[in-house]
């Protein structure tokens, strides 16, 4: 593997949690992981030379580290949820672009539990626990701590799920799909299906002319870097932070089996996938 900088990556999720990926992604894994950033770090060069090819190896970057964690997926298929279904199509521009936005759903929903924290009802006032996701030796943990700041536990974060009062998996999903498609329906007035495509799509126009002409970038270079694709790609390589260093207790139980379930309803309803898997 040639010798790349890797000061934007450190930049984005910490050079500790970046050398962890690297120590232990198995070599499928970590070759994604390079070129992902080769383009980013390419990407940036191109700030007021060549924004279209810029934006090109941005989501370039996305999409190597989505495969990257298929990778991963198809390698511990014995721990994870059923994705021979999505992962078959993993050269598929839809499939690896409409990853994110999924992983945003689940982020939106869980950040409220990071930011505020644990506690119990009618103890509100007595009872505080703070929650961080740390490394920790050669993993990264869910650190809860007390009120005072003293450590309580570390919690393997995979072990955590959604819940929706008493309701089962399938409606914790649906809810979390409802959601998804109203915010989408909100901020784009696109249904899940066109906001998928589009973005998707969003390459094509900027590399190839059509019919009505061509499509230029309504954002500069720098400001997607800055605004949209180091939180993506932050974000991505926390997943496989995540990913590498822990298992879920069960196949059919928490974030990684309803992310799953939600990222296959978002295929399904965007026609990419004809059936969904029970």
């Amino acid at each position: 593997m040639k010798k790349i900088d890797s000061g934007p990556f450190n930049e984005l999720v910490g050079k500790d949690i970046f050398e962890l990926i690297i120590d232990l992604a198995p070599t499928k894994v970590r070759t994604r992981v390079a070129k992902s950033l080769e383009h980013y770090t390419k990407a940036a060069r191109l700030v007021g030379v060549d924004d279209e090819m810029g934006v090109i190896r941005l989501i370039a970057a996305e999409e190597e580290l989505v495969v990257a964690i298929f990778e991963w997926l198809k390698l511990n298929a014995v721990h994870m949820p059923h994705h021979k279904d999505f992962i078959g199509m993993y050269k598929n521009h839809v499939v690896k672009l409409a990853f994110y936005p999924v992983l945003s759903q689940l982020g939106w929903v869980l950040a409220e539990f990071l930011e505020h924290g644990i506690t119990l009802n009618g103890l509100e006032d007595v009872l505080h626990w703070s929650v961080s996701v740390v490394r920790h030796e050669e993993r990264v943990v869910m650190r809860i701590l007390d009120k005072t700041g003293k450590h309580l536990l570390d919690a393997n974060p995979l072990n955590v799920a959604i819940t929706l009062e008493d309701e089962n998996e399938a409606v914790v999903v649906d809810s979390l799909y409802e959601q998804f498609s109203g915010e989408i329906a909100r901020q784009t007035r696109l249904s899940v299906r066109q906001f998928v495509m589009t973005r998707a799509d969003f390459r094509n126009k900027i590399l190839y002319a059509e019919d009505g002409g061509t499509a230029s970038m309504a954002e500069p270079l720098q400001e997607l870097i800055d605004k949209v694709f180091s939180r993506t790609v932050r974000d991505l390589l926390w997943v496989l932070a995540l990913l590498l260093t822990n298992k879920p207790t069960a196949k059919s139980w928490g974030l990684i089996s309803q992310f799953v379930g939600l990222y296959r309803k978002v295929l399904t309803e965007s026609k990419v996938l004809k059936d969904s898997v029970t």
